[in-house]
């Protein structure tokens, strides 16, 4: 359909409904970050691709609402178009419900497909909108009444992961599951996110951009555990050792009814923020509802010290396709025609030679000049650039492989760089460094380490509007919960860090127009000390990567941060020389001089 005759054809249906308005999330029935074409109807509505936004469509007014870090690309995704960009004060907070709650009349209906919205949401939707009288109606998926070309489910077949790499098979990761249900008085629990489930079954699959998952739900029980899939996806020799797991199958479609038919009072655990509105609608009224962090979610978060080791060694494979691609940059920069296409590229290439690489991890953010300004900028044909001497050049790209997920960002000069450009540079660093040599005590939550990522910005009156660090997915997700470091102090921001944690370090700052400067790095949480004062934790960072010191005011430094940087410097420089040819290693020795 032409992009104009969307938003008619919507409001035809919305009159011929009586309908006041609707609400479009970006997201699918399991709650994903990133999702498969077919669900993907605010892209679809818009045309705004970002991976956080949500359109509201009333008969007067169509608007997206994002964060921060999509301001620039929405400015650009939605011209001439009748969306107009609303920005979010804060990331992540659900503004339209306030929007709607003062804009429609009492007695409006507001449509919302009860598919993609979690049980939470909706409960935070109906509490606004009940006083002011306000109808939310929940079983109508509007775009897919005017959605003709719309994608089918993939049909990708999924794969093993190997137990050599997870380290658990998934016999023993269900029957850990079956010991939470018991200990929780619990007779099922709901696995709905993509990415536990691909962890609890040791799958992966290719139905999503970049993260190895595949649709699907999963329910444990004492008794059974049952992938809801469609069958094709799944070859007949790994079902048949599934099924010697213990694993039975039934099609994708079926869980509804299922969840629906389960026996009288029967203690069902879920995720409210993870368990779609309609799904647990379809649940028995007499269930006995247990709702909290899902068990999955928390057994995923912390590694085993196979994972660990594994991710270990990526970083090493990871940081050396680093090296050879700064050192591949830096010589070549200004003698052939470097783009920000063609150098993301380059460095996948680097990458790709490195044993069990999968792919990326994420689309990159390969950005030079005023374009690192873009938080989460997507380089393409149209808007791609060359990088040119004597300006800044921001990567944040990641790599999948059997053993790990990385995501590193490195800012770098590419050439001369001014006092300004290294003050904001090293304010930044700062902030990464300050997270990455705090200990900390059992208990400790990630809002309470986000000062130390932002104080030498704030005090010279600087800020950046994302968070600060994100769990990360093990060969899964680049963005994994629940642990996060950030300002909120509620839901999964309230989640304790503990030792196999894995989380980025990302502090930053953007001159709109001019550049960004980003350091980031996953860390792992590890033990520390015991005293009478309790446990401690520490962050082991685990990427291995150069960060330029030609962008470092080392005046700006204290002595403890400068011994950490050269501490890190000469960890780069051991682990990674074994991966480098003499030139890359006399190269790298230069980049990773003490200061």
């Amino acid at each position: 359909m032409n992009k104009a005759h969307i938003i008619p054809e919507i409001h035809k249906y919305m009159r011929s409904n009586d309908l006041d308005a609707c609400i479009i999330p970006s997201t699918d029935p399991h709650m994903g970050e990133y999702i498969p074409s077919h669900w993907s109807a605010r892209e679809w509505v818009s045309g705004f691709n970002g991976s956080a936004g949500t359109v509201v469509i009333t008969m007067n007014f169509a608007g997206l609402w994002t964060d921060s870090r999509y301001f620039i690309q929405a400015e650009e995704q939605l011209k001439n178009s009748e969306i107009k960009l609303v920005k979010l004060k804060i990331p992540h907070t659900p503004e339209h419900i306030d929007w709607l709650s003062a804009n429609l009349a009492e007695g409006s209906k507001v449509a919302i497909d009860g598919q993609v919205i979690s049980l939470s949401m909706f409960r935070l939707m109906e509490s606004a909108f009940k006083p002011v009288g306000i109808n939310l109606v929940s079983n109508i998926d509007i775009p897919g009444k005017v959605w003709n070309d719309r994608p089918e489910l993939p049909k990708n077949p999924v794969f093993e992961h190997d137990v050599v790499f997870a380290g658990e098979s998934r016999k023993e990761k269900i029957s850990r599951v079956r010991k939470e249900l018991v200990n929780n008085k619990a007779d099922y629990i709901l696995v709905c996110t993509l990415d536990e489930v691909a962890w609890l079954l040791n799958l992966r699959g290719k139905d999503v951009s970049f993260n190895p998952v595949f649709v699907c739900y999963a329910m444990i029980s004492a008794r059974h555990a049952i992938l809801f899939i469609d069958p094709e996806k799944v070859p007949s020799l790994l079902k048949i050792e599934m099924q010697n797991d213990g694993v039975s199958f039934m099609d994708y479609r079926d869980v509804q009814l299922v969840v629906s038919t389960l026996e009288e009072n029967a203690g069902i655990m879920l995720d409210p923020g993870k368990t779609n509105y309609q799904l647990y609608q379809s649940l028995p009224s007499n269930s006995r509802i247990i709702e909290g962090l899902g068990i999955v979610a928390r057994m995923k978060a912390i590694k085993n010290d196979i994972e660990i080791k594994g991710l270990r060694k990526v970083m090493i494979r990871d940081g050396v396709a680093w090296v050879k691609f700064l050192y591949w940059l830096d010589k070549n920069l200004g003698k052939i025609k470097i783009t920000e296409l063609s150098a993301a590229r380059k460095l996948e290439a680097f990458r790709g030679e490195q044993a069990n690489f999968q792919g990326p991890s994420f689309y990159p953010i390969s950005s030079f000049a005023e374009h690192g300004a873009v938080v989460h900028y997507s380089v393409n044909e149209r808007t791609d650039i060359e990088l040119e001497p004597n300006n800044i050049y921001l990567c944040d790209t990641g790599g999948q492989y059997l053993d790990g997920t990385t995501d590193t960002t490195r800012t770098i000069s590419l050439g001369e760089v001014t006092a300004g450009q290294k003050r904001d540079f090293t304010l930044a660093l700062r902030g990464t460094i300050g997270v990455s040599i705090l200990r900390f005590p059992k208990g400790t939550r990630g809002y309470q380490m986000d000062i130390l990522a932002r104080k030498a910005l704030w005090d010279h009156g600087l800020n950046y509007g994302h968070g600060t660090g994100h769990g990360v997915g093990f060969f899964l997700n680049v963005h994994e919960g629940p642990q996060t470091i950030g300002t909120g102090a509620s839901g999964h921001m309230n989640t304790q860090m503990e030792p196999g944690m894995v989380t980025t370090v990302e502090p930053a700052i953007y001159r709109d127009g001019q550049y960004g400067m980003r350091t980031e790095n996953v860390t792992l949480v590890v033990e520390d000390m015991e005293n009478e004062f309790g446990r401690f934790y520490k962050f082991e960072t685990l990427t291995l990567a150069p960060i330029d010191i030609n962008l470092i005011d080392t005046e700006l430094l204290s002595p403890e941060e400068k011994s950490w940087l050269n501490a890190y410097h000469q960890e780069v420089m051991t682990k990674l020389g074994p991966g480098l040819d003499d030139e890359e290693i006399k190269w790298l020795k230069a980049k990773t001089q003490a200061i």
